[in-house]
């Protein structure tokens, strides 16, 4: 019971952007069933909070306090540009818990940043994959899916603003 406990922790804090899409979609869904006039508006206030927000902050917290541990799951050398991707995933996250709640041009905002950043991050994970043969979980897992999807649906979503 212990080693399950310890390996769905394990797996939880490693593959934060695809429980905060769950979360995202829990969190919508019951919006949706409260205002169902605005259930694109509510998916796409917690995609900010739950996949820029939470998760921007988490890849700080693990890019400049564990480094060790990011170097490891992403299979990569440390390098000094570490605290760098710590500190861009910060700003991520901050811009991230300002739009849940956010007008329609900061919201446009934050999303043309997460865009850059994560499908830049997936560009790189690809050529590492390609390059490197770099199938490490946090190089080619769920983090190299979550980087396309979710500045993907908060492109399609945008348009539902009502803020």
């Amino acid at each position: 019971m212990n080693q399950l406990i310890a390996q769905s922790t394990a797996f939880l804090l490693s593959h934060v952007p695809f429980v905060g899409l769950i979360l995202a979609f829990i969190f919508g869904s019951f919006h949706a069933l409260r205002r169902p006039d605005d259930k694109k508006e509510g998916y796409l206030a917690y995609l900010f909070l739950f996949t820029v927000g939470l998760t921007g902050i988490w890849g700080f917290i693990v890019h400049a306090f564990f480094p060790g541990i990011a170097d490891k799951f992403i299979g990569w050398a440390y390098s000094p540009f570490e605290f760098e991707v710590a500190v861009a995933n910060l700003g991520m996250g901050v811009a991230g818990l300002f739009a849940f709640r956010a007008s329609y041009s900061f919201r446009l905002a934050t999303i043309v940043f997460v865009s850059c950043f994560s499908w830049g991050a997936a560009i790189g994970h690809l050529y590492q994959m390609l390059a490197h043969h770099n199938f490490a979980a946090g190089n080619a897992g769920l983090i190299f899916y979550t980087d396309i999807i979710i500045p993907l649906l908060l492109w399609l979503l945008l348009p539902f603003s009502k803020r």
